[in-house]
């Protein structure tokens, strides 16, 4: 599965490397992508503000949720698969239940809204939530209260990707800097 800048989310056939379908309802560059774990359904998020849900066997959309304002970066697929948090130029950490329009909850990223997240992550535990963007710090978060837990410096450009081992004891992120880090998560 891939997001184009165009809008467009394209399936692809992992062993022929075919195009097996292609869908377009964003508006603006698809920016984040998350599948779920039927392999069925799968969710995109883009700068137009809006994360849709999808049904990959019809090929149709199944939800649009839409941010108050600015363009969505991140998203994350929590492991129960109901709930999403998203990111972006909203600089709130925003956690929507895929059963209401509406978020669930809403959290600034910082006191002075100057951080800009470009991706989320979720532990797989689901006992943490880890951001990371333009203000280069990695972002440890409570997942139940959303409260931050930790900030952690490294990086000397924005963070683009973050990923938890499947032990929940490392964390890696990927910054504009060039630089992988793998930060320990052992004490937490």
């Amino acid at each position: 599965m891939t997001g184009g800048g165009e809008g467009d989310v394209r399936i692809w056939e992992m062993r022929s490397r075919e195009l097996v379908s292609h869908l377009k309802e964003h508006t603006l560059p698809v920016t984040s992508l998350a599948l779920y774990g039927d392999d069925i359904h799968a969710l995109s998020c883009s700068r137009d503000r809006a994360f849709l849900c999808w049904d990959l066997r019809n090929e149709r959309r199944l939800t649009s949720h839409v941010q108050r304002m600015g363009g969505i970066n991140g998203i994350a697929l929590s492991q129960d698969q109901t709930m999403v948090i998203t990111v972006g130029q909203e600089k709130r950490l925003t956690c929507w239940d895929l059963r209401d329009h509406n978020p669930v909850k809403v959290t600034n990223l910082s006191s002075d809204m100057s951080d800009e997240a470009l991706t989320v992550a979720i532990s797989s535990s689901g006992k943490f939530v880890a951001t990371g963007g333009t203000a280069q710090l990695l972002k440890l978060w409570d997942y139940a209260t959303m409260e931050l837990i930790a900030s952690c410096e490294g990086h000397s450009g924005a963070i683009n990707d973050l990923k938890f081992s499947p032990d929940d004891k490392q964390l890696v992120s990927v910054g504009a800097d060039g630089i992988i880090l793998v930060w320990n998560l052992y004490d937490v």
